[in-house]
């Protein structure tokens, strides 16, 4: 059996196990154990990334624009391309749906001061697939940007290379044991052991966090699906769309337009496939907000967003486990988040600093 040794392993090569692994290894000698044969293979490289500040609760803002300054004016030689380019959102809003969007905009325009509301007409300039008998109002916000995913993922790996850190695929842990203050990982034909674990194994770290003797955080993958159909015909620039009742976003991707029911199923962790019903409900709740009925599915997929019971990230190290370290939770905003959540853990680790209570483990105990 192969042994090796590190300063601190990283349990998952998704966005948040390679984010910290990148900022990590600037200050410790890192290593990257990945269980699948490719990194990014489940959540993080099924991601429709979006920048997007005004998202899901105030902790996951925070955390996305502690990493702006990253995906805008990245590291030099991090990558040869931009990791954003401007999309623009909307959130569009039906019959009876006026006090949602209202309590929408009461709920980012604060912080998004872009965010602003427009009526029918100025929808429909923007995006004319909608249909006029059904959009009553919208809100639109131009600083949405869509993310390089390949780019962001391949900077950090090249990083934490350049840094000397190490990333070893097929390492799928079946053990963790911890003497004398060391851990010790264990897999089919190989070990590691390291002062300090991070958990950033998405929808299997409770797994992992039970191996390790850690706190029971109830964590739960949720599945999504996704669906490319043909572009419909004269389809421009348009910004990504999403209802204010969320149960519906589209937006054009290549080679075609995708749509997501934005459906969160709770599933065991696994290698997500989509269901047939899921594709036809997001197909079914297109044609109620669109004026165009795709004839074909183009491709279609799922993944797993893994929520913690308040819906925010799960950061910092365990009470009762010594040196294991939580980088859990991240639901849908992962990729948004990694830059800032990355370059948190490894305040947190390098430099004893603390994460706010309301993304610490310790907000979970005694079963809270």
């Amino acid at each position: 059996m192969t042994e090796q040794s590190a300063d601190i392993v990283v349990i998952g090569a998704g966005a948040a196990g390679l984010s910290a692994a990148y900022f990590l290894s600037q200050g410790a000698n890192v290593t990257v154990v990945e269980a699948e044969t490719q990194p990014a293979y489940h959540s993080s490289g099924r991601s429709a990334a979006m920048y997007i500040e005004g998202y899901e609760n105030p902790e996951v803002q925070a955390l996305t624009i502690a990493g702006k300054e990253f995906f805008f004016s990245p590291p030099d030689g991090f990558t040869e391309h931009n990791l954003v380019t401007p999309c623009g959102g909307l959130t569009a809003a039906g019959p009876g749906e006026d006090e949602a969007l209202q309590r929408y905009l009461r709920a980012w325009q604060p912080d998004c001061p872009e965010l602003v509301e427009i009526g029918p007409a100025e929808t429909l300039e923007l995006v004319p697939l909608l249909r006029s008998d059904w959009i009553k109002a919208a809100a639109y916000d131009p600083t949405w940007h869509n993310i390089d995913v390949h780019g962001l993922l391949s900077g950090f790996q090249k990083g934490l290379r350049e840094n000397g850190g190490t990333m070893h695929s097929d390492f799928r842990v079946t053990a963790i044991d911890q003497t004398e203050g060391r851990w010790r990982l264990t897999a089919a034909n190989a070990s590691i052991e390291a002062d300090l674990v991070i958990n950033a194994a998405g929808a299997w770290a409770g797994e992992v966090a039970q191996m390790a003797g850690a706190s029971n955080i109830a964590l739960t993958p949720m599945r999504r699906t996704a669906a490319i159909v043909p572009a419909p015909e004269l389809m421009g620039d348009w910004p990504l769309v999403h209802t204010v009742s969320e149960d519906l976003y589209f937006k054009p991707e290549s080679p075609g337009l995708m749509v997501c029911p934005q459906d969160e199923t709770p599933s065991a962790a696994m290698d997500a496939f989509p269901v047939d019903i899921d594709v036809a409900v997001a197909l079914d709740r297109f044609v109620q907000v669109a004026d165009y009925e795709p004839e074909r599915v183009m491709h279609q997929w799922a993944g797993l967003r893994t929520f913690s019971a308040d819906r925010r990230p799960v950061v910092g190290f365990d009470r009762q486990a010594n040196g294991f370290f939580w980088l859990a939770g991240q639901g849908g905003f992962g990729i948004q988040t990694s830059p800032g959540i990355g370059q948190l853990v490894a305040d947190i680790v390098l430099q004893g600093a603390q994460p706010e209570a309301a993304i610490a483990p310790d907000r979970f105990a005694n079963g809270a």
